[in-house]
């Protein structure tokens, strides 16, 4: 309860770093019917272009390279600082603890009709839902071994990832808090990307995840969470038949 307490409060904390209250702009694109291809036009490129991605891949090819390395360096520099360090911020990425921390900042933002806080963090709510199933899934079918287990990087088990010990690829707690905590550090201010990179290190250090594995989970959150932040403000609604879906 302290943990969620503590998370809850630094939610709102992120809100003091605004500058007064911005009220969120009407939607910049309007309602349509019976049209597939204009939903979030340009967005997905803007988001996932050709450059982003190329960077990203050069990053998580860098990293399958470096685990190896980055374990053994992190093994050889554990400190009782470093532990209570990264103690602290590994409960940021508790799916268990973020997840109805969000729908509280969500609710409070609601009551004091603070629409900038309850957008962002309805857009946070978005992008964990969204990346958890891309996330899961790829722990699945990789089942890659964690370090702990002592059977190296590049030891893979294909489909074999129903056992935890073989879930360590991609890292859930790095994709939970980079994709919860992008929304607000658009929004407010970068230093809140202090909380997802910490977090992506506490996995490290604790010797649960590899190097490629907070990459490639932390790159799925910052993407998912960038993408519904750019979106926040469009809607696109579709009817015929009786039937009118908005998104």
């Amino acid at each position: 309860m302290k943990n969620k307490l503590l998370i809850l409060l630094t939610l709102l904390v992120i809100t003091i770093q605004s500058k007064g209250f911005n009220p969120v702009p009407q939607d910049s694109i309007p309602y349509f019917k019976n049209s597939r291809n204009i939903l979030n036009p340009g967005l997905g490129k803007e988001v996932f272009s050709s450059k982003n991605l190329i960077i990203f891949g050069s990053l998580l090819g860098g990293a399958f390279l470096m685990d190896e390395w980055a374990n053994d360096r992190i093994k050889d520099n554990q400190s009782s600082f470093g532990g209570k360090y990264t103690d602290f911020f590994n409960e940021f990425g508790e799916k268990k603890i973020i997840a109805p921390s969000i729908v509280a900042t969500w609710a409070i933002g609601t009551i004091i009709k603070d629409e900038r806080l309850s957008n962002t963090a309805l857009n946070s709510a978005k992008a964990l839902v969204t990346g958890a199933i891309l996330t899961e899934g790829i722990k699945i079918i990789a089942g890659r071994s964690r370090p702990d287990q002592m059977y190296g990087s590049m030891h893979f088990d294909a489909f074999g990832g129903n056992d935890n010990n073989n879930k360590s690829f991609p890292s859930g707690h790095s994709f939970v808090a980079w994709s919860v905590f992008t929304p607000f550090a658009e929004e407010y201010s970068k230093w809140i990307y202090v909380i997802p990179a910490s977090v992506s290190l506490s996995r490290m250090y604790r010797n649960r995840h590899w190097f490629s594995d907070v990459v490639l989970g932390g790159g799925i959150g910052y993407f998912a969470g960038l993408y519904f932040h750019k979106r926040k403000n469009q809607r696109v609604l579709f009817s015929g038949n009786g039937i009118v879906i908005k998104f």
